[in-house]
């Protein structure tokens, strides 16, 4: 599932995500930017699992945004939803998480989350407030991330890089799929979104040389240039003319 990180400030909500949609086996299918914001008020989705259900929650999310101009009318909504789709029945073979970072006209920036499939973090079809902000993915030891920047204070931008080139090398469980194989799951590039009360910054932090219709692969081996006519290379990539 695709690793992102929210973290609310006193004025700002930050937002990393990579840029991979991929198969459970790791086989990427897609490249994008998987932040989506709201016109009309500063909320922000980001998702991991099943693409088509997190785009339809996500547009379920961005239609309520855009209709009442409030995040908290659209958070109340979205609670409403969750409880009459838990009610009805989901197909438990689409699993999702979407995580949300906003700006609340009541509570200034918050973060939070919710599930679609019985997940060991929350209860599923709920909306869970993380006031310290939340992650999806795995971190390096503390003494680590504080040597690489870390800190309750610092912004995203400081570590995020270090974070995700982290994460990226590790093969790690899909939350959604507990019984699959590790796959190594961050690719494509990796985003920084800034959510404020007046609007958004979004910029490109890394992006990665992965490949539509190949598996994440964080170690590619090196291009071995050209063939010489006896077999053997040069290792710039020239070779007889």
């Amino acid at each position: 599932m695709t690793g992102y990180i929210l973290k609310p400030f006193f004025d700002r909500v930050e937002i990393l995500s990579d840029g991979a949609n991929y198969l459970p086996d790791g086989t990427v299918v897609g490249i994008r930017e998987k932040v989506k914001t709201s016109r009309w008020c500063p909320l922000a989705v980001v998702g991991s699992g099943s693409v088509p259900v997190i785009d339809t929650i996500t547009d379920m999310i961005l239609r309520a945004a855009d209709a009442t101009i409030s995040v908290d009318d659209t958070l109340a909504i979205l609670a409403e939803s969750l409880a009459v789709i838990r009610a009805k029945g989901f197909a438990g073979d689409s699993p999702a998480r979407i995580a949300i970072g906003a700006i609340s006209e009541t509570r200034g920036p918050i973060t939070l989350f919710f599930s679609t499939f019985e997940d060991e973090a929350a209860a599923p079809f709920e909306l869970h407030d993380r006031p310290f902000g939340l992650g999806q993915g795995e971190y390096p030891p503390p003494e680590e991330m504080a040597a690489a920047g870390w800190s309750h204070r610092a912004p995203l931008a400081d570590y995020g890089a270090y974070l995700f080139e982290y994460m990226r090398g590790r093969k790690r469980p899909n939350p959604a799929y507990p019984e699959a194989d590790l796959i190594y799951s961050i690719g494509g590039h990796l985003d920084l979104t800034v959510v404020r009360s007046d609007g958004y910054e979004q910029k490109r932090l890394v992006t990665w040389p992965d490949v539509v219709g190949e598996r994440i692969d964080p170690n590619p081996r090196e291009d071995p240039g050209l063939p010489h006519d006896d077999g053997s290379m040069f290792s710039d990539g020239s070779g007889y003319e």
